[in-house]
């Protein structure tokens, strides 16, 4: 039998579906485990229904950039007054919102707990945190610097979050554009064009090519509509797969650097993360090529990845960071004009931070000018479409008044 329970366990609310001969059986099983229990009844089809959605989102649920901030701030907050760093993840696993978050912070409370270090506790759940996250946590621990790593990370984690917003709000006219058009065009070639071919068949008559396209179209989504999912699905599928791949995942990165308009605005993305997360790593006291290390591995893109370690290379060899960076095609001669002069002067953090702040300026306004970039091949598709539904439509009705008459 299936019982649902509902009880306490050092402190923190519990809730779940238990499996147990009798009651008493259930009972015992549940103090067993160190549960205080407050009810326990036959579980209902509704109860095993919300238990199986809970375990289906925190298995398959994915943690929000937001989510990871908040959680990030409070850790800092909480660090920082001196709580210990099991009762932080007990009262963080409570607070937080998100199911998949929830079940993460509650295995890394066991690992701590089990004598595990905290970045090799968030290094076991690398899917939802990146390898900055985890060495940067790595650092403060090392450094005893952990609330103002984690201060630090929480705003390299906002900054992200604006961008992507700002993107979103930037892109929202053109996706709401083509999905118009989209729209349209489904419900013509739907409903509107199979009327003329019957029209036309009855004077045996024959359809203008452009209309002719448009019911091949729908004839085919019509007639093989499992074979289009299935190669949606099997292009996914196999996108992913070759991304995982090294040449996959370099060939990506290097497509995606290369494209029209935002190929550009991600390179400045690029650049701006890195000189920041560099410099905040230089300024926790690491060494440049332990930092660069680090970089190289945060970056998320194979061609900046293997910029950064090509510059770890020279440095290591006795070179100055801004020799290489000055050779590397990826960095523009303004990062190294400016790396250069914090060389000299002694204060290289100040001087990324400022390329850093130089290339969010320049984000900003190729944000600001996205949607009049993309304006021109927004006109374009929507010409081509509207010509083609316009051909399609008007054209038999001119052929059917010649028919008729």
């Amino acid at each position: 039998m299936k019982f649902f329970y509902k009880g306490v366990s050092e402190g923190k609310s519990l809730t779940g579906i238990i499996e147990a001969a009798s009651y008493d059986e259930a009972l015992l099983l549940l103090y067993d485990k160190g549960i205080d229990v407050e009810d326990l009844r036959q579980a209902s089809a509704f109860d095993e229904l919300s238990n199986l959605i809970n375990q289906f989102r925190v298995k398959f649920g994915r943690v929000k950039l937001e989510d990871l901030i908040v959680f990030t701030r409070q850790f800092a907050t909480l660090f920082d007054a001196g709580v210990p760093i099991s009762t932080i993840l007990e009262r963080l696993s409570e607070q937080t919102v998100s199911f998949k978050l929830k079940g993460v912070v509650e295995q890394i409370k066991k690992d701590v707990d089990g004598g595990m270090s905290l970045s090799e506790a968030f290094a076991r759940r690398e899917d939802i945190f990146s390898p900055l996250y985890i060495n940067m946590l790595k650092v403060g621990e090392e450094s005893g610097t952990l609330d103002v790593v984690l201060e630090r990370l929480a705003t390299i984690l906002e900054t992200e979050l604006q961008t992507r917003n700002r993107i979103k709000t930037a892109t929202r006219y053109p996706k709401i554009v083509v999905s118009a058009i989209v729209i349209a065009f489904s419900i013509i070639i739907t409903f509107v064009i199979p009327r003329f071919v019957s029209l036309f068949n009855k004077f045996n008559a024959t359809l203008p090519l452009p209309t002719r396209i448009l019911i091949g179209i729908n004839n085919f989504v019509h007639n093989f509509w499992w074979l289009v999912i299935g190669l949606i699905i099997a292009s996914i599928a196999f996108f992913k797969k070759y991304k995982k791949t090294p040449q996959g995942k370099r060939k990506i990165d290097e497509i995606i650097l290369k494209l029209p308009i935002l190929g550009k605005l991600v390179h400045k993305i690029y650049l701006s993360r890195i000189m920041r997360i560099l410099g905040l790593l230089y300024k926790s006291g690491l060494a440049i090529t332990t930092s660069l290390d680090i970089v190289a591995e945060a970056t998320g893109n194979d061609v900046a990845k293997q910029a950064i370690l090509a510059i770890r290379s020279y440095v290591e060899s006795g070179a100055t960071i801004s020799r290489p960076i000055k050779s590397s095609e990826f960095f523009p001669d303004i990062v190294s004009d400016m790396v250069a002069v914090g060389e000299e002067t002694g204060r290289l953090d100040e001087m990324l931070f400022k390329v850093s702040d130089y290339f969010d300026e320049e984000i900003s306004y190729a944000i600001n000018n996205l949607s009049t970039a993309i304006e021109p091949i927004l006109l374009v598709f929507i010409a081509a479409m509207v010509l083609l539904l316009a051909l399609g439509v008007f054209l038999p009705m001119w052929d059917m008044v010649k028919v008729v008459h």
